[in-house]
């Protein structure tokens, strides 16, 4: 149909041939022929029509679901969308009859040329979307965007121009941070005098912000994705997750929420869902792991950066090892080795910075800043890991304001691209090595070449408003300004013990202790106070407040308490973390089992010899339990019943371990001292898995000894056919204990209670029946489970 002039001549060709034949008698052939070219033209024309109208149809479904973002405006009395944006408009019947206002040329437009749409130029399907900075809420659906960048964004949108050449052309994200500081305070004042002269509207209808459009998730064509600065809210939709061929997706700025969005598609190269309302851990699923399966994650070697800063997940950063992006033929994690910005700042991780981050070859920007980490900056960082490891090319490290302990490493120096490191605001100690201070690191925020290591943070024994340059000495404090970079607006003279005590009284909620007898009275002595104990100098050595009703943070201002050797807070509802500060004291004692404290013990106070029998232990035991941060408290998913590990006084005899439990408040809390899984004879099972199990097992209990009942009933009949006496009690016993059906339901139902806490965790999202788990380890765990239930009818007793 393309070529219908080679049509023509070849039908001239065959007519000529077909009249040099005619002789032959061959007139059905050369009809045949003329037949086909009719056919062939005609068809040329009815496949062009029907390409059309394919065309024609692709195009208006598009629209469709573009239009379904703007649902809102169908019925609206006027176009609210701005004269400047192209398309985005209902069809009305009087725009079908009429040009007037130019609405009809505006939904005919082809959807390639409507406003924020890019396509492919070869086949036309959308592949971008640009409705990001309030484009989608403010000009295509006429809504004021609840959304204002604060001073504090301002300067944090500069960190996303790493990815871009001119990012060291501009300032840093720490000056504008502060240059912006004053300008948004009266920026603030204005607005508020503003609203407060206009008076509030009474009868306006309250603002109500869009969800995420989930027809989004229809273009599967589609690669870039932006609706930044929108206000929307509500989780991600799942049909937008499973988009094929996204490669970047930016959400920054509004109000999602939900767990960490997985996404399918393999070529995802830019993930930004920083300031949101994203919650929850980053479970090791979600980056996939050696024993689960990369599917989870299938972009990890694609991907170039990733922000999911300004948010609230909470828990360690799987990366280490087995529990996160690992490598197990190498040994090494190499899944990220594209990623170049990698942001986890402002939300509320705990646990330590991850050795595999060294083994990202491409990274360039670390941001981990506002978060509880612990710990020491790992040698990784500077060393790379894995095979020809070599240093990172980073040029930004932000680390500042977690609980990071131990010294800087001079090391840090052999960074060759590195500007900006920023570590203040965490629990460092000595001094700044000189080979950084040479480096003029983060002069876009100090702007002093002459600060030298005050550049990086301040010394201990001074006080600065941002822990960096200009610096206050502070000579005579106490000790107050031990660490590097501490955020201290002034000098003061430290704090006595009363104030320590006091704090201490203050920030666990002293007055809603349980025993009205301990409740301190503000600036007594401390020898005075129930559960404290003094030395002869009148010095704290002991503060014991056990099953009080504690609640709330350990201050760190505990770690000046110079001569403190025990501190016994069990059973009480303390939250927070471990105050790393504890190293500090001589501590013997400290035990805060049965709390809620979160995150894992400080790594420099699982060293510490001493507290409680720490590194002091029999010849020959374990190196490895003797100096353990199990020690001082069992980590979260383990528990024993005084909270934490003990070793053994003397040789041969045993010590206590944490053992594993999965229930809700182990997986959260150290130190805890029970475990609601049922134990038998070793086995933990969830006691919410007999439960479900039990539930689910009726109607198969029902159904088996309905079976039961009608095999007795047709042996009875066979009996009583052949003139057999009836059946003794014996008899009916062996019945009952061979009968194939119950021994199965027996063997499923046990089967259910010893199921791992992965495969209930399995369990809770399939729909399959819950006996497919059923397998040769849960078989022999169920033998060993009959031969302990027999004679003991009724659940097993919970430990």
């Amino acid at each position: 149909h393309r070529n219908t002039k080679k049509i023509e001549n070849n039908r001239k060709r065959v007519h000529d041939a077909c009249r040099r034949i005619h002789a032959l008698h061959l007139h059905h052939l050369c009809a045949s022929i003329y037949l086909m070219l009719n056919f062939s033209q005609v068809g040329a024309a009815i496949s062009s029509t029907i390409m059309g109208s394919a065309e024609d149809i692709e195009e208006r479904k598009l629209k469709a679901i573009l239009l379904a973002l703007v649902e809102p405006n169908r019925n609206h009395p006027t176009d609210i969308i701005p004269p400047d944006v192209v398309g985005w408009r209902f069809p009305s019947q009087e725009s079908l009859e009429s040009t007037q206002d130019g609405v009809e040329d505006q939904y005919s437009q082809p959807v390639c040329f409507w406003t924020g749409v890019g396509c492919d130029p070869i086949d036309g399907s959308i592949t971008e979307l640009h409705l990001g900075d309030g484009f989608y809420v403010q000009k295509l659906l006429g809504m004021p965007s609840s959304h204002t960048v604060t001073e504090e964004e301002a300067g944090r949108e500069l960190n996303h121009r790493l990815l871009s050449h001119k990012y060291y052309e501009e300032s840093s994200a720490k000056s504008i941070h502060r240059r912006l500081q004053d300008e948004a305070e009266a920026e603030a004042e204005a607005e508020a005098e503003a609203e407060a002269e206009a008076g509030d509207d009474l009868h306006a209808p309250p603002m109500i912000s869009p969800t995420f459009p989930a027809s989004l998730g229809k273009l599967t064509t589609l690669r870039y994705l932006s609706l930044t600065h929108n206000g929307l809210q509500g989780p991600i939709p799942r049909s937008v997750l499973k988009l094929p061929n996204l490669e970047i997706f930016d959400v920054q700025d509004n109000d999602l929420e939900g767990r960490f969005p997985t996404f399918q598609s393999e070529g995802l190269r830019v993930l930004d869902i920083s300031k949101n309302r994203f919650h929850g851990p980053l479970y090791k699923d979600v980056f996939g792991h050696p024993e689960i399966g990369t599917t989870t994650a299938p972009y990890l070697k694609s991907l170039v950066k990733l922000d999911i800063s300004h948010n609230g997940f909470n828990g360690t950063i799987p990366l280490d090892g087995p529990s996160g992006f690992y490598d197990s033929a190498r040994k090494y994690d190499d899944s990220m080795g594209n990623l170049i910005y990698f942001d986890l700042g402002f939300n509320l991780f705990s646990g330590t910075i991850p050795n595999n981050l060294g083994t990202f070859e491409s990274l360039q920007g670390l941001f981990l800043e506002h978060n509880r980490l612990v710990g020491t900056i790992p040698k990784s960082l500077f060393r790379g890991a894995g095979e020809g490891s070599h240093p990172l090319p980073l040029n930004q490290i932000f680390l500042e304001l977690n609980s990071l302990s131990g010294t800087l490493n001079d090391g840090l120096a052999s960074l060759p691209s590195l500007k900006e490191l920023y570590v203040d605001g965490n629990k460092l100690t000595g001094e700044v090595p000189e080979a950084l201070c040479n480096m003029n690191l983060n002069q876009a925020f100090v702007n002093d070449p002459g600060a030298g290591c005050a550049s990086i943070s301040c010394p201990p024994n001074s006080a600065s408003r941002e822990g960096i340059a200009p610096c206050t000495p502070c000579p005579d404090d106490a000790g107050f300004h031990r660490y590097l970079g501490q955020h201290e607006p002034q000098c003061n003279l430290g704090m006595s013990e009363v104030q320590i005590l006091d704090l201490f009284f203050q920030k666990t909620h002293g007055m809603d202790w349980l025993d009205v007898a301990y409740r301190w009275e503000p600036g007594s002595s401390p020898c005075e106070r129930k559960g404290i104990a003094c030395n002869d100098e009148g010095q704290v050595m002991k503060i014991e407040l056990p099953s009080l009703g504690l609640r709330g943070e350990l201050p760190p201002e505990l770690g000046s308490l110079s001569k403190l050797e025990v501190l016994d807070l069990p059973n009480n509802d303390l939250t927070g973390l471990l105050p790393s500060d504890l190293r500090f004291v001589p501590l013997k004692v400290l035990d805060i089992s049965g709390s809620k404290l979160q995150g894992v013990v400080p790594p420099l106070l699982c060293i510490k010899e001493g507290v409680n029998g720490n590194g002091i232990g029999p010849p020959g035991y374990d190196f490895g339990l003797l100096w353990a941060c199990e020690n001082i408290a069992c980590p979260k998913g383990t528990y024993s019943k005084i909270g934490r590990a003990m070793i053994p006084e003397n040789e041969g005899e045993d010590g206590i371990l944490c053992e594993q439990c999965y229930d809700n408040p182990a997986t959260f809390f150290l130190g805890r001292t029970h475990c609601s899984d049922i134990n038998i004879g070793g086995l933990h099972i969830r006691t919410d898995a007999v439960g479900r199990g039990f539930i689910k097992s009726v109607p198969v209990i029902v159904v088996v000894a309905l079976m039961g009942l009608f095999s007795r009933y047709k042996l009875s009949r066979k009996k009583s056919s052949a003139n057999l006496p009836p059946a003794t009690s014996e008899d009916a016993d062996i019945d009952v204990e061979d009968n194939d059906d119950t021994q199965i339901n027996r063997s499923l139902s046990t089967q259910l209670w010893s199921s791992s806490p992965l495969e209930e965790e399995e369990d809770e999202h399939s729909d399959d029946d819950w006996t497919a788990a059923y397998s040769e380890a849960g078989h022999d765990r169920n033998v060993k489970m009959l031969e302990l239930s027999k004679g003991k009818p009724g659940l097993p007793e919970v430990t």
